[in-house]
């Protein structure tokens, strides 16, 4: 006799059992379907946002001269100041990773899902 579905009585408790356990072993209890399952766009982008890497705040001095050179470099790209100097600090990391093979195995070795938080990580 197969195994049947229990009713949960919360997500959590829907997310225990999942967690413990495999469809696989529930064979009777799922039906496949001729029509493609759709996801509610709005819903993407919720679980979108919530993969999103937080940012944290981060404080250095920078000369008043660099500040300004940058805000104006920014607004000619259509950019704002601090997303720009994200850019520029994303691209020098990864220019190091490239340069440095000994930084990039260790990070490989020890720190792999750093990587994928820089985005296309593979093109060392």
């Amino acid at each position: 006799m197969n195994k049947k579905i229990p009713k949960f009585k919360s997500e959590e408790e829907e997310a225990r059992f999942w967690s413990e356990n495999s469809p696989l072993d529930y064979p009777d209890e799922f039906t496949e379907e001729e029509k493609p399952f759709k996801f509610d766009i709005n819903l993407l982008r919720k679980a979108a946002q919530k993969l999103k890497e937080r940012k944290t705040s981060l404080t250095f001095r920078m000369e008043e001269s660099q500040i300004l050179l940058a805000k104006i470099i920014a607004r000619r790209r259509g950019d704002h100041y601090q997303t720009l100097m994200r850019r520029w600090i994303r691209e020098r990391i990864l220019r190091e990773l490239r340069e440095n093979p000994e930084v990039e195995k260790e990070i490989r070795t020890q720190h792999e899902h750093l990587l994928h938080k820089l985005g296309d990580a593979s093109g060392f």
